[in-house]
């Protein structure tokens, strides 16, 4: 069934059908079937294939396909990461399958990489038009990057519906308004776009995530090919964040509020990824460590686990950096962690809202020296300000850094509706007010330039076979780095690795890698 098998499988919970005689790898997962007399079928589309730096296991999409089959309706999921052919495959499955409605699941806008923009709304798009040549369906547009946008992106592909927020609650409301023949309404979170008019509801985001199904990824997706790329086995210990970061769109897409998940049920998370055979779970909370006494609970939870993967996140704040938290993260079995510095320099962190001081980092870097896990620090350079005093700040910052650990540095801040930097663009003319940012747009940083800021950085004294950019990790290569380093054993996450790829890029003089 993989790659260049000709056949599509039709898995179902006790039997397994091969449909010949189309040409790609397909897995749809369609485990049972209508539950109710007003059931609809229901298509839902995973259209991520970015897979650098490393590839994503959809979570959201499992969550919304298990919220529709708990509300009676017959789901099937096709995933698109690993599909050359995106297009062509969904053609071929939406004749096949025959759905009453189709779902796009869209999560990122694009790689918010300044240097080398790249798009995924025309991929979108042409999904879109392959479902509309081949049914008539009405599509039901989601994920993260429709919800900062919906009825951008509802007219940009042509659709009627887009939901904003957690779609596990609008997407069974709205397909059961559609099986009854009624005009959906009052749906919290959905846009309706007719013609040159269109209808939002506010999001409503559900307050006791008990509530909702479990995402039962094993029940929607081929796993084995996540697995062959050592993708990280995702687990969410919260919704919402509380902080007020001027570039951030989490308070908008789950809240302004933590809501929590019990320890114990993320700790039983952290036991399916084992059970499922991963190598490592990752925490995808919008950011770790916060609050601190739910995040040692949960480490505490996992680390009565009789066995479980190493654990790993990629948004440590560093103000949770407290050795309480670390002691628990080492019970837990953390194996390595990013930590959001965003800026060595009080000037711009006092920009961005992160509500802490370089005195926070510095106390923060001296905590994590007993971080039993490799440590890889995030700045992000180039916002509204940067000049080269607060650049210089930040390299100081660096150069005191350990040397066993990593950096991580992204040049240019991606412009989001609803942020705190967006409505200053907007009072400072610099975007339109109407534009709704649906393409890469970039915060305008006069008084620094992405060499400059290079060049300051090399100054640091940290080596610079330790430091990545966020090109580096986008090369079309890096899909095939992590495939032979998993069949070689070697331990995910692959960004540890960064010192020696680095060397041996320098060695060869490759272009387009990590630096």
């Amino acid at each position: 069934m993989f790659g260049d098998s000709p056949a599509l499988l039709l898995w179902k919970e006790s039997t397994t059908a091969t449909l010949t005689g189309v040409d790609c790898t397909a897995v749809i997962r369609s485990p049972g079937s209508y539950t109710s007399d007003t059931g609809m079928r229901f298509l839902l589309i995973n259209t991520n294939r970015e897979r650098s730096p490393q590839t994503v296991i959809p979570l959201g999409t499992c969550c919304v396909a298990s919220a529709a089959r708990a509300a009676g309706h017959a789901v099937d999921v096709l995933d698109l990461c690993f599909e050359r052919d995106p297009v062509a495959v969904t053609e071929r499955v939406v004749r096949w399958v025959r759905p009453d409605a189709v779902g796009l699941s869209v999560r990122n806008l694009d790689n918010a990489d300044l240097a080398h923009p790249q798009s995924y709304v025309r991929e979108a798009q042409a999904l879109a038009d392959a479902c509309r040549r081949t049914s008539d369906a009405p599509l039901i547009l989601g994920g993260a990057a429709v919800g900062l946008l919906p009825e951008a992106f509802a007219r940009t592909l042509g659709c009627r519906w887009a939901i904003s927020g957690e779609g596990e609650s609008a997407v069974p409301a709205l397909l059961g308004a559609l099986a009854r023949g009624e005009a959906p309404s009052g749906i919290p979170g959905l846009t309706t776009v007719e013609g040159e008019t269109a209808q939002s509801e506010p999001a409503c985001l559900q307050p006791e995530l008990a509530e909702l199904p479990d995402p039962e990824m094993e029940r929607w997706l081929e796993l084995r090919q996540y697995r062959a790329q050592d993708a990280a086995y995702p687990v969410q210990t919260k919704r919402g964040c509380a902080l007020t970061c001027s570039y951030c769109v989490y308070p908008r897409l789950e809240g302004r509020q933590w809501r929590l998940r019990d320890p114990d049920w993320v700790a039983e998370q952290a036991r399916l990824g084992g059970v499922a055979h991963f190598r490592l779970v990752e925490f995808v909370d919008s950011v770790f460590g916060m609050p601190e006494d739910h995040a040692i609970a949960c480490c505490m939870a996992i680390s009565r686990l009789p066995e479980h993967p190493p654990l790993t996140t990629m948004d440590l704040n560093p103000s949770a950096c407290s050795p309480a938290l670390v002691e628990a993260m080492n019970a837990a079995g953390f194996t390595a962690v990013a930590i959001s510095a965003e800026s060595g320099s009080d000037t711009m962190l006092e920009r961005f809202g992160k509500g802490y001081s370089v005195a926070t980092l510095h106390r923060a870097r001296e905590t994590l020296r007993g971080l039993h896990a490799q440590r890889l620090w995030i700045f992000l350079l180039g916002a509204p300000g940067e000049c080269e005093e607060t650049v210089r700040d930040t390299a100081r910052f660096i150069g005191t850094l350990p040397h066993e650990d990593l950096v991580f540095v992204a040049y240019g801040v991606r412009l989001l509706p609803g942020t705190k930097l967006h409505a200053q663009a907007v009072c400072a003319g610099e975007v339109a007010p109407d534009d709704p940012l649906l393409w890469p747009t970039f915060v305008p940083t006069p008084l620094m330039t992405a060499e400059r800021a290079a060049a300051l950085l090399a100054e640091s004294g940290f080596p610079a076979d330790h430091m990545v950019t966020v090109h580096d990790g986008g090369g079309r290569w890096i899909p095939l780095a992590q495939r032979v380093m998993a069949r070689c054993g070697l331990p995910p996450p692959y960004w540890r690795y960064a010192p020696g790829m680095n060397r041996v890029r320098a060695l060869l003089r490759f272009e387009g890698g990590w630096r």
